[in-house]
């Protein structure tokens, strides 16, 4: 049977990595956590007590960072999944993520979307559809290949080196309009890094995409 684990990285996410965590654990084997290193809130305290495998890092683009993460779990896993601390499954969700994985696994299919639904509350009953976003298309099961699968682009990062990508409409949940919110979070500063990420991607050609 083939190995399914769950990766991701992360900043701040005290405040909601452990509903992730609850979510996701029973249906995969193990989970490992990149942090970034300026982290301040307790994340990697909360992510050890849910028995993961924690790093830290240095920040510096996006596309970089999930090719750090992709090397730290290489030969760990056949697949993995990157649910992102702001998102849940339910249980029907996991099971069939277990079947699907099974399904695929010695086909020349590297890469699964799945649909995603954002909420404004936690109990999942006020659905944010102003935007029209559903089904928001997420790949978040991807083949255990790196360096042959990996990253490009600073901001939002697209995954390359795939052969064949399925889509299936089973939903993840989204919470980010939920916590932004309730918590502390300097959306200018954000809107700032992006900017300042793609003027790097200009200059430097998008080249400093590799874990060191």
């Amino acid at each position: 049977m083939p190995k399914l684990i769950h990766a991701c990285f992360v900043k701040n996410e005290a405040h909601c990595i452990e509903r992730m965590l609850t979510s996701i654990l029973p249906y995969v084997e193990e989970s490992y956590i990149l942090i970034d290193n300026k982290t301040t809130d307790n994340t990697v305290e909360l992510a050890r007590n849910k028995g993961c495998h924690v790093e830290e890092y240095q920040f510096e683009n996006f596309a970089k960072a999930k090719n750090t993460l992709l090397k730290w779990v290489s030969g760990k896993s056949d697949w993995l999944f990157g649910l992102a601390p702001d998102e849940t499954i339910t249980p029907d969700f996991g099971e069939d993520l277990k079947k699907t994985v099974n399904e695929i696994h010695k086909s020349d299919i590297d890469g699964v979307y799945f649909a995603r639904r954002h909420w404004r509350d936690l109990e999942m009953k006020k659905e944010y559809t102003k935007q029209n976003w559903y089904p928001d298309w997420q790949q978040r099961l991807l083949r255990n290949d790196y360096p042959r699968i990996h990253c490009i682009n600073y901001v939002h990062e697209v995954t390359v080196g795939t052969r064949r990508k399925i889509w299936v409409k089973k939903d993840l949940h989204h919470f980010n309009m939920y916590w932004k919110k309730r918590i502390e979070y300097n959306w200018e500063r954000l809107n700032v890094l992006y900017n300042d990420l793609k003027q790097e991607q200009r200059k430097d050609g998008g080249k400093n995409i590799w874990p060191n």
